[in-house]
């Protein structure tokens, strides 16, 4: 077969395809009960699926926290390698984009308490693990459970009205 009689077969069978298109449509209109009995399942498996990996992913969040070090300025070509790999992040948080964008999200937050800022990166744990791999040579990475809250960790004790002095905090 020469690619002239190849292109007038595909040409002939696109000729057919209103036709064809037609008697589909009878076919599905003469069998909705059926086509609305499988399809309907079909969906509902779907949608449940969904929410599945959109629990385990959501289930399977961690954080790390970015602490920059004194004199620590990056150039412009680290910003944007860093940039780049957390917009990279999402994409490679689900293998074969299963996953619901949403439960695929990384968070980024930008704290300081009076000293220097923090980055906080929120994803899952798999993602996580590739942008900690890769962060600033600049910063320390530490677990953000390892940060002291005022209700958690400091407890003042006043020792009687006068004793200014003897207010400690503990932690």
């Amino acid at each position: 077969m020469t690619v002239i009689g190849m292109i007038d077969s595909v040409l002939g069978a696109a000729s057919h395809a209103p036709q064809l298109a037609q008697s589909a449509g009878a076919a599905v209109a003469a069998n909705l009960p059926g086509v609305i009995l499988v399809a309907a399942p079909l969906l509902l498996l779907l949608a449940a699926g969904q929410m599945l990996l959109a629990r385990r992913a959501l289930a399977d969040r961690a954080g790390a926290e970015f602490l920059p070090r004194p004199g620590f300025d990056p150039g412009e070509e680290d910003i944007l390698r860093f940039v780049h790999q957390l917009a990279r992040a999402q994409a490679s948080a689900s293998r074969w984009h299963l996953t619901p964008r949403r439960a695929t999200a990384v968070r980024i937050r930008l704290t300081s308490s009076g000293g220097p800022p923090s980055y906080r990166v929120e994803a899952r744990s798999r993602t996580l693990a590739l942008i900690s791999r890769h962060a600033y040579v600049g910063c320390e990475l530490r677990d953000p459970g390892q940060e002291l809250t005022a209700a958690a960790g400091v407890t003042v004790t006043f020792e009687g009205p006068a004793e200014l002095e003897s207010t400690r905090v503990a932690a």
